[in-house]
């Protein structure tokens, strides 16, 4: 059973650092739970599992500030006025 179990969480850490290697959805992120018959994690797995839920955490800031930035620039985007009113000219502030 010991084995069994350790041969379940193995595969279980496996899929989320795939997953981190990818990159995930914050969504999964947040509600991701153990499968209710994977059982306790065995302890010689419990840093490996700390170190992949710490990375999930760094991943959630990495993304959450990129969203932030990615939001800003399309506001700045939107402030720059319709190509069809020709009439006059448009300049796009780069810098700041």
């Amino acid at each position: 059973m010991a084995d069994q179990q350790l041969s379940v969480w193995t595969d279980i850490l496996d899929a989320l650092e795939a997953d981190l290697a990818r990159g995930v959805d914050l969504d999964q992120i947040d509600s991701w739970a153990a499968p209710t018959d994977a059982g306790p994690i065995p302890e010689e797995l419990v840093d490996r599992a700390r170190t992949v839920l710490e990375a999930q955490h760094r991943l959630a800031a990495e993304l959450t500030l990129e969203r932030e930035t990615i939001g800003r620039h399309l506001a700045a985007l939107r402030t720059v006025p319709s190509a069809q009113n020709t009439y006059r000219s448009v300049y796009l502030d780069t810098i700041g």
